[in-house]
Order: C-alpha cells, then sequence, then structure tokens
C-alpha cells in the first residue's frame, strides 16, 4: 500500500493543475486594466502606427468576440453552463487574434476572432436550447399531474404521454437538447388530444343526461352522469345531475303535471302546486331550481308586456305612461339599451309636459284665473327650472294673484261697509279695489263695481239732519258738535253712522246710532225723559 501512495498523489496533483492553469490564465486575461476589451481597443487602432489599418467588419467582429466572451459567456461560466476548459480555450484563441493584430496580420486575426464567435454562438445557442427544454420539462410534467384523473378512463393514451414524456427526459439528461425538446412537445400534443376527447366526451353524456333528465327519463339521466363521474370523478355538472335525479325520486308524476301547466302557459296555476309540493319535500333541490326556472319564465312575460304598454303609450302620445311601464320594464331587467331610451323617453315626455303647462297656464292667465295659472307655471318650472318662460309666467301669475285678492278683498269691504251705511268707508275701498282691479275680470264683478260706483255716487252729497229737543237735555253729536241744550238744531251731514248723545241730571243717558242716507232727510229727537 506505501509504494502504491506515490501515483495516486502525482495523479491527484496533475488533476488540480489542470484545473487551476484555466482560471489563472482567464484572470490574468483580465488584470491591470489588460482586458479582452482593452487589449482590442489597443490593438484595434485607426490611428497611425506601425500596424496595417483595420477595416470596419474585423473591427466589427473583434468586438463581437470581446463581449460575447466578457458578458455573455462570463455570465454562463458563472452560473456554471460553460466550463473552464471551454472558456480557456476561447480566451487563447482571442489572445492570438490580438497578437495577429498587433503583428499586423489581419487575416489570420479575422481567422481566430470569427472561430471565437462562431464557438461562443454555438454554446450559447446550446445553453438557450437547454433552457427551452428544461422549461418544456417543468410545463409538460405539470401538464401530465393536472389530467392525471384521465388515467382510469384513457389508461393507453395516459401511459403512451408518460412514456414519451420519460423518453424527452432521458435525451434532457444526456445534453440532447433538441430530441427532449420534440419529446415533450410530442407528450404536450398527445396530452391536448386526451383532454379534448374528454371534454367531448363529457359534453356529450352531460347533454344526454340533461335532456333525460328534462324528459324526466330518471335512469337514462342517472346512467350518463354516472359515465361522466367514471371519467371525471370530481365533476360538479354530474354530481348536479346525480343530484337533481335523486331529488326526483318518488315525485316524478307530480313534477311531469306542473311541466304540463308550465308548457300551456299556466305559470302561476303551476306555482302554486309546485310550492304545495315544497311544503311535503322541503329543501328539494330539483323543486327549488324549477321554482326558479318558473319564476323567470313569469319575469319574462311581465316584462314582455311592460315593453309593449311602453311602446303602444308612447305611440298614442302617453308619454308619462310609456316613462312608468318602461322604468317596471327596467326593475324587472335592468340594461344600458333600456337605460337609454328611458332617458331619451324622459326628455321627449319632459318637453311635452312642459309645452302642455306653458299653455295651460296662460290660457288661465289670459282669462284671470290667477290661481290657476300661478299653479300651473309653479309645475312648470318644478319641473324645467331652466325654463324663462315658465319662471316669468310663475313671476306674474303670483303679482296678478295678489292684486287679484287685493280687489276681491276691497270689493267685498266696500260692498259691507255700504251696506251698512259706512259710505266714506265704502268709497276707501273701493278706490283701494279700483288701484289693484287686475286688467281683466269677470262679468259679474264689473256689475258689481258699477252697483257700488253709481250707490257711491248718489250717497257724495250732504244731506239736511233736522235734531229737536227740550232744551233742557244737553244733546251732543261724535265728530259734529259739542253738548248743547236747544230746541231745535238743523245740520247738514254726508251720509254715514253718526251717534248721538242726551245727558241731563236725574235722567238716563240717551245714546243711539243713526243713519244718514243721501235718499231721505233725518229727523231726530233727542230727550232724556226716564227719571233715576
Amino acid at each position: 500500500m506505501t509504494h502504491n501512495k506515490k501515483p495516486v498523489i502525482l495523479v491527484a496533483i496533475v488533476l488540480i493543475a489542470l484545473m487551476i492553469i484555466p482560471v489563472i490564465v482567464l484572470m490574468m486575461s483580465k488584470d491591470d486594466g489588460d482586458s479582452p476589451e482593452n487589449r482590442s481597443e489597443a490593438s484595434i487602432s485607426t490611428g497611425s502606427s506601425a500596424a496595417s489599418p483595420v477595416d470596419y467588419d474585423l473591427r466589427q467582429l473583434a468586438e463581437r468576440a470581446e463581449k460575447l466572451l466578457s458578458d455573455d459567456l462570463a455570465v454562463a461560466l458563472r452560473k456554471g453552463d460553460v466550463s473552464l476548459d471551454f472558456m480557456a480555450d476561447l480566451n487563447k484563441d482571442a489572445e492570438k487574434a490580438r497578437d495577429a493584430l498587433e503583428d499586423g496580420k489581419l487575416e489570420k486575426a479575422e481567422q481566430y476572432y470569427r472561430s471565437v464567435v462562431e464557438a461562443a454562438e454555438a454554446q450559447l445557442g446550446a445553453l438557450s436550447l437547454a433552457e427551452t427544454a428544461r422549461a418544456l420539462n417543468d410545463s409538460t410534467y405539470t401538464e401530465l399531474k393536472s389530467l392525471e384523473y384521465l388515467k382510469a378512463a384513457f389508461e393507453n393514451t395516459y401511459r403512451e404521454a408518460v412514456e414519451t414524456y420519460n423518453k424527452g427526459l432521458r435525451d434532457l439528461n444526456a445534453g440532447q437538447y433538441q430530441e427532449s425538446i420534440s419529446g415533450f412537445e410530442m407528450t404536450s400534443a398527445i396530452l391536448g388530444d386526451l383532454e379534448g376527447r374528454a371534454i367531448q366526451q363529457v359534453g356529450g353524456m352531460l347533454e344526454a343526461g340533461n335532456a333525460a333528465l328534462a324528459e324526466l327519463d330518471l335512469a337514462s339521466a342517472r346512467s350518463a352522469f354516472e359515465k361522466v363521474q367514471q371519467i371525471d370523478s370530481a365533476n360538479i355538472a354530474a354530481s348536479d345531475g346525480l343530484a337533481m335525479v335523486n331529488a326526483l325520486e318518488g315525485i316524478a308524476a307530480e313534477v311531469e303535471a306542473i311541466k304540463a301547466l308550465v308548457a300551456q302557459g299556466e305559470f302561476n296555476t303551476a306555482l302554486g302546486q309546485l310550492d304545495a309540493l315544497l311544503t311535503q319535500n322541503p329543501n328539494n333541490p330539483f323543486l327549488l331550481n324549477e321554482r326558479k326556472v318558473i319564476e323567470a319564465q313569469i319575469l319574462e312575460l311581465e316584462f314582455n308586456a311592460a315593453l309593449e304598454r311602453a311602446t303602444a303609450a308612447e305611440a298614442s302620445g302617453d308619454l308619462l305612461a310609456a316613462v312608468t311601464e318602461l322604468e317596471a320594464a327596467i326593475a324587472m331587467r335592468p340594461s344600458p339599451e333600456l337605460s337609454a331610451r328611458l332617458e331619451a323617453l324622459k326628455k321627449k315626455a319632459k318637453a311635452a309636459r312642459l309645452e302642455v303647462l306653458l299653455e295651460t297656464s296662460y290660457n288661465a292667465l289670459k282669462a284671470g284665473r290667477y290661481d290657476a295659472a300661478r299653479k300651473s307655471y309653479r309645475e312648470a318650472v318644478a319641473l324645467a327650472p331652466e325654463s324663462k318662460e315658465a319662471r316669468t309666467g310663475l313671476e306674474k301669475a303670483s303679482s296678478l294673484y295678489l292684486a287679484n285678492i287685493r280687489y276681491s278683498q276691497n270689493m267685498e269691504s266696500a260692498a259691507k261697509y255700504m251696506k251698512e251705511g259706512r259710505f266714506p268707508l265704502a268709497a276707501k275701498f273701493f278706490n283701494d279695489a279700483m288701484a289693484s282691479r287686475p286688467s281683466s275680470v269677470p262679468p259679474s264683478q264689473i256689475q258689481e263695481e258699477s252697483r257700488i260706483r253709481t250707490e257711491l255716487a248718489v250717497q257724495s252729497k250732504e244731506v239736511a239732519v233736522h235734531v229737536v229737543s227740550d232744551k233742557k237735555t244737553y244733546v251732543s253729536m261724535i265728530g259734529v258738535f259739542a253738548p248743547e241744550r236747544f230746541k231745535e238744531k238743523d245740520l247738514t251731514l254726508y251720509p254715514d253712522i253718526y251717534k248721538y248723545k242726551g245727558t241731563r241730571k236725574g235722567y238716563r243717558t240717551v245714546e243711539v246710532e243713526f243713519k244718514v242716507d243721501a235718499r231721505k232727510p233725518v229727523e231726530l229727537e233727542v230727550i232724556c225723559t226716564d227719571k233715576l
């Protein structure tokens, strides 16, 4: 054993040297600013020198070679994708190219640089191919796992996909990247075909199951859904279908009767029978689903009816009714198209309603019905605040309404006081009424104005009043003369209501209102006769 140790040690030293020398060569090529780039820049000079001038193509080739060595291959070396020996060989060729440039041997330099570029690009291309193969390996494996549930139903096809994948994996491990890529792509194609066939079969069986379920053929429906589960045990549609089949067990005849009512359009009757069946079978999934279906059909009918009524109302010019019906339809089934139609209809209805209100208001104003005009204009302003005509009309109608109220109240007061004989007050209120008189008044008011005016004209003259007393009673008349005793006294007074007063010591005071009317003279006797 002692004799065998020396050869082993020598072999180890040689191997270590082989590993270290390329690294040292690579490091020396980069030390002290004597990098490939610097060497290249120093060698590929366009100034005056003893070396032959470098043409454009050679300079481009040299820069490409130096870039591949310093950038792309350096990154690959750090990642362990290229060997030190490969890098050392390329650096040697690059060094030879630099030396040839310095010596003016341009053809030789071009040969070395071209060999560096070709070898580097070939290696980088192989690395790119390897990356593609590794990525395909991962994605293909993931795809195999995702479709593993189809293994039992499509055993031969799935086995073929696995075997093809394994061959691609062996090629990848052997460094045969193009072959491995082909294997992985073939695996993906097999899996795609497998998935497509599975989807087609599952879809067909689900359609058959649902069709059988709709016809209440429970045995056929169950068979179809169970076949789907044999392919895809986690298929939700198949599970739901089987749940519906189970829910129909024992009530198929009742459900068939309900479906017959629906087919005849007797939705409310069908819904009533369905609710009764639900009472006996609470939370039955088929019945609950059928209820939703019937409700959806009822909603569809009501929706279409509302649309028809809206269209008919719009055609007849009843735009407000059309808006109401369209709003009801949108509440049942909103849609951008109906909302846009509603907005257009509202604008149209608003314009039409505004036109009617303005016409009604104007006619009421013209006829002197100021309160009606005011209310109509107010509605127009609320509908379209931007309408100048509505705002102006409301202001005018309100002003005339106020004036009309004042006129009416003053006329009523004038008539009242004239009836009571208080002609000065009647004249005052009549004048106030004339000051606020509207431009248009009804004929009855015109007649009343004429009657009051005529009467006030008659009552505007002084009337003779003859007062008789006993010269013992003190007689006074408020606003006319102070207390005095006389036998008789003559006065001239304007028509109105007056009050006289008679006082005498030891006698009851006499105080009486009397009316002075232009149509007859007034005779008064003021004597205190009742002793206290």
